[in-house]
């Protein structure tokens, strides 16, 4: 009888062991609250996300994950059940979190205050809460640009190393090095030239220019009358040219009237002379007996008359 008890008493503790942890279990699983559901619609990929997962309400957790679902190859929905009281408004958006280091996603809730009218409701689907870019989605983003940005610039890289630009680089830092030289002495030059302007610049220097400058002006002034005698003089000799132009102009014209029919008359005189001394050498070359006896008459030949010249 006492073995048959024992067993009694054994069995009732433990369904009554199983009750309670079944009430536990029902209790902390939000079965023993006042929970409601609601949708997050996800345009982008909730990766880390898992049922069960927690929900929190401005870093608060108010509730979990029921399920994750993919309605299409553009949205996923997300179904979160959260304590009744929470405040859920069409202000307010959700963003997919991660906590710690595992990595794992949660479901972060946060209200702008700016639209307190409850959540939209399509059909029979649960109140819909907006869907924000969360930090996975900014992480994945950033990552995604900073991968670009490293391909760019390796492939600018690459083509700032290439043979032709490592050839030109070269060609500068030779022509750097040159220009280097160059460059200082140039320096040295201009430091040279630095000290004779500051020698050239010194008191002594320039109370000698001042003085050159005086000199100048005064003989400036001193030149002014010299100048008008030599315009006056000038202007005496244009005159005199004149007058030498009309003097030969009439000379000209004297010679054109008078001199040079005188002189046409001559050049007639002079070759009629000229004729005339030809034919008396020609007479003594045939007989040169006239420079003695003179140029005789000869005598008329037969039927001839003689002709006396007067």
């Amino acid at each position: 009888m006492e073995n048959r008890a024992y067993a009694l008493w054994v069995g009732a503790f433990t369904l009554l062991l199983g009750g309670l942890i079944v009430a536990a279990f029902w209790w902390f699983s939000s079965g023993g609250q006042n929970m409601s559901e609601y949708l997050v619609i996800s345009p982008k990929s909730v990766t880390g996300l898992n049922p069960q997962a927690p929900v929190r309400f401005r870093g608060v957790r108010v509730g979990k994950v029921v399920d994750v679902d993919l309605q299409d190859s553009r949205e996923v929905y997300v179904t979160i059940r959260i304590e009744s009281d929470v405040p859920i408004t069409r202000g307010t958006h959700a963003k997919i979190g991660l906590q710690g280091l595992t990595g794992q996603g949660f479901v972060q809730l946060d209200d702008d205050g700016s639209n307190p009218a409850p959540p939209v409701r399509l059909g029979k689907l649960p109140p819909i809460i907006a869907m924000q870019q969360g930090a996975l989605e900014q992480i994945t983003e950033a990552g995604q640009a900073i991968v670009a940005r490293l391909k760019t610039s390796s492939e600018r890289f690459e083509q700032l190393m290439s043979e032709e630009n490592i050839s030109r680089i070269d060609t500068t830092l030779k022509n750097l090095a040159a220009s280097s030289a160059h460059l200082e002495k140039t320096l040295a030059q201009t430091a040279a030239l630095s000290a004779d302007m500051r020698r050239f610049s010194s008191p002594q220097n320039a109370e000698r220019l001042s003085n050159t400058l005086e000199q100048f002006q005064t003989v400036s002034k001193q030149l002014g009358p010299a100048v008008d005698d030599f315009r006056k003089a000038l202007a005496k000799v244009d005159a005199a040219g004149a007058r030498i132009d009309h003097l030969g102009a009439d000379v000209q014209a004297s010679i054109t009237a008078d001199t040079l029919p005188r002189v046409n008359q001559l050049v007639l005189d002079l070759q009629a002379n000229t004729q005339q001394l030809s034919r008396v050498l020609d007479d003594v070359e045939r007989s040169p007996q006239l420079l003695l006896l003179g140029k005789r008459q000869q005598q008329p030949g037969p039927g001839e008359t003689s002709t006396a010249k007067p």
